[in-house]
């Protein structure tokens, strides 16, 4: 599934599809903001604060390749 300009500021749900987009999931959670997209990458911001560092909890950031990313697939747009 392929993020649009307009889909900027939409929650989106992933899917890890190797081990590694698996294990981002299970740290971070399943549902993320699109926060910019570009044409051939997209900036995800996880819902939560879910990981510490500097004594404050902070969201995880994430490019992904749009539509073509090898650990993660975008199963639903505006969940």
């Amino acid at each position: 599934m392929t993020i649009n300009q307009t889909d900027a500021g939409k929650w989106i749900r992933l899917k890890g599809k190797t081990q590694h987009g698996k294990n981002r999931v299970h740290q971070h959670g399943d549902i993320w903001l699109v926060v910019h997209v570009d044409v051939w990458k997209v900036m995800l911001r996880s819902r939560n604060k879910t990981f510490k560092a500097g004594g404050e909890w902070h969201h995880d950031g994430r490019w992904i390749k749009n539509g073509i990313d090898k650990n993660f697939e975008i199963v639903e747009i505006n969940c």
